[in-house]
């Protein structure tokens, strides 16, 4: 096998399971994957990768060879960060997580990583998706689950209460959630037995909640730290009641020798530590 960057394309198609998926994360078109697919497949003799009804899978020829190349981009990362770390170069660290994780917590510490870190650009991620630590789409990720996938070190920060709240104008029995594939969740759980029926309005973030509860008086489910920054919401259920939601730290494995990815870890967990839940 000649050409090795071909096996980034490997790797991406295998992650992502799809070719469209594989050329946005690799910058590049549908094209270039299937040709450099191709001319592995030509390369190993061998058909790498079979279209399922959704997705390309692996073949046991491939999966062997996903295995090795994984491997080497893991010990690439590794490499890479240590040699950044050797030359004290400006790095980019980004950290991907809900948004009002950052907005009601993180956007207040700002000033302390800035301080600290005058080298470092930090890139924050407000966003709902499921990002491949493995692959470098975040350096860092903040979920509210524990995860079960992967090489991942992950760490218990914080714990997060999740309530029913009205604003002091609330007026309306009807109530605000989050969208139907998120009844699973903890505060969905609550506020549906709260208010024994479905909310009339769904919408897809906490501070969209909020500002829709402010608009129409109707209550809603929201995490109690947003009480921390604003001056118009009240409990309508004591603590007790509230749902906990362990907010958790990941990175890759292979990134626990970079020693701003250490440093930024500390700063987070010092941030949450802040909330006293």
């Amino acid at each position: 096998m000649e050409n090795w960057d071909d096996l980034r394309f490997a790797v991406a198609l295998a992650r992502y399971g799809s070719m469209s998926k594989a050329a946005r994360h690799l910058r590049t078109n549908t094209a270039t994957v299937s040709r450099r697919i191709r001319r592995l497949n030509e390369a190993a003799n061998a058909v790498l990768f079979r279209k399922s009804a959704s997705e390309w899978e692996l073949t046991s020829e491939g999966r062997r060879l996903f295995e090795m190349a994984a491997s080497f981009s893991d010990e690439l990362q590794t490499f890479n960060a240590a040699t950044a770390n050797a030359q004290q170069s400006h790095q980019i660290i980004r950290v991907s997580g809900l948004e009002f994780l950052i907005n009601e917590v993180l956007s207040k510490t700002l000033p302390d990583f800035c301080e600290q870190h005058p080298n470092v650009t930090l890139e924050l991620s407000a966003n709902n998706k499921k990002v491949s630590l493995a692959y470098g789409e975040a350096d860092i990720a903040l979920r509210l689950t524990r995860p079960t996938e992967g090489r991942l070190v992950a760490r218990r920060i914080a714990n997060i209460r999740m309530g029913v709240f009205a604003t002091s104008d609330t007026k309306s029995q009807d109530w605000i959630g989050l969208p139907f594939d998120l009844d699973w969740t903890p505060e969905m759980k609550n506020g549906l037995s709260y208010f024994n029926c479905e909310p009339t309005l769904r919408l897809a973030s906490f501070r969209s909640i909020y500002c829709a509860m402010r608009e129409t008086g109707r209550p809603g489910i929201l995490p109690e730290i947003m009480m921390q920054t604003t001056n118009d919401l009240m409990p309508l259920q004591p603590q007790r009641e509230m749902r906990l939601r362990e907010l958790w730290l990941l990175f890759h494995e292979s990134r626990k020798e970079d020693a701003v990815l250490r440093s930024t870890t500390k700063w987070l967990e010092e941030s949450f530590a802040t909330i006293g839940c």
